[in-house]
């Protein structure tokens, strides 16, 4: 008897912490695909931040990119982005990975709308929209 129900006790610790890893915020993070993410940019209704390296960005962005804060660097560089809490952040990086870490670091230091590029910046070129090469240059203040 024991050996048709062997698989009872891994599968359902498996399913505990798979159960465990997930946060409330882990539901609140917003994605959205290139079509809605161009409407946003191009209508300039949010601030665009580029959490690949530079290298990567110099390589190819999105144009209008307000700043460029690697992952690796968000933690420590956070602060650049205070006066933009409750307002809108749009995240980009190459396929979505990244932004997924840096929306959920940033819900935890109090950012309340922050949304991410399904499938970055490769998603967002297959849809044939505009890229730009070159160092990042931080946009002019207003």
């Amino acid at each position: 008897m024991y050996g048709r129900f062997r698989w009872i006790i891994p599968a359902t610790l498996m399913a505990m912490v798979q159960a465990c890893g997930f946060s409330s915020s882990d539901v609140d993070l917003k994605r959205i695909a290139p079509e809605q993410a161009k409407v946003i940019i191009d209508g300039r209704k949010a601030f665009l931040v580029d959490v690949r390296t530079e290298a990567e960005h110099t390589d190819r962005h999105i144009p209008g990119t307000d700043a460029l804060i690697p992952l690796q660097e968000l933690a420590r560089r956070i602060h650049e982005l205070e006066r933009w809490k409750g307002k809108p952040i749009l995240l980009y990086c190459r396929s979505g990975n990244r932004t997924q870490h840096a929306a959920k670091l940033l819900q935890k230091h109090g950012f309340t709308d922050v949304t991410d590029l399904k499938g970055g910046i490769h998603e967002w070129m297959s849809k044939g929209y505009a890229t730009a090469t070159g160092p990042f240059v931080p946009p002019k203040a207003p």
